[in-house]
């Protein structure tokens, strides 16, 4: 694995997104499309973590990224970008925050994130 160097100070940028399916049988469809865009952030150099977990109902994506470029061009293409298309047509909740971080964060932290930046949004 290569290793990127790190400025001093520099932060990382970690993105949780939860998602609600708006029907049961889009399911398939939503999931092999998510494994895809997993397999791709997975076998990105520049991705340092990359995970999906249920939590609540939801179907959460938890990813850290070297830094926010890395984290835009992966958004940006391949896979990812096809997920995201279907996304807007297959679930009723989609929502994204993206944070700065030291370290990879835990599930539980993330999904405070997550919880916060909705609260405030409202």
């Amino acid at each position: 694995m290569t290793t990127y160097p790190r400025k001093e100070g520099a932060f990382m940028l970690a993105a949780i997104g939860g998602v609600s399916l708006k029907r049961w049988y889009y399911a398939p469809e939503f999931f092999w499309r998510a494994s895809q865009a997993l397999r791709q952030a997975r076998g990105d150099p520049l991705c340092l973590h990359a995970g999906m977990f249920p939590h609540r109902g939801l179907y959460f994506s938890l990813s850290v990224w070297h830094d926010a470029e890395a984290m835009l061009t992966f958004a940006q293409s391949g896979p990812h970008r096809q997920v995201v298309q279907a996304a807007a047509r297959l679930a009723d909740v989609n929502t994204f925050y993206h944070f700065p971080c030291i370290a990879v964060p835990s599930r539980d932290q993330a999904l405070q994130v997550w919880a916060q930046q909705g609260q405030a949004a409202e």
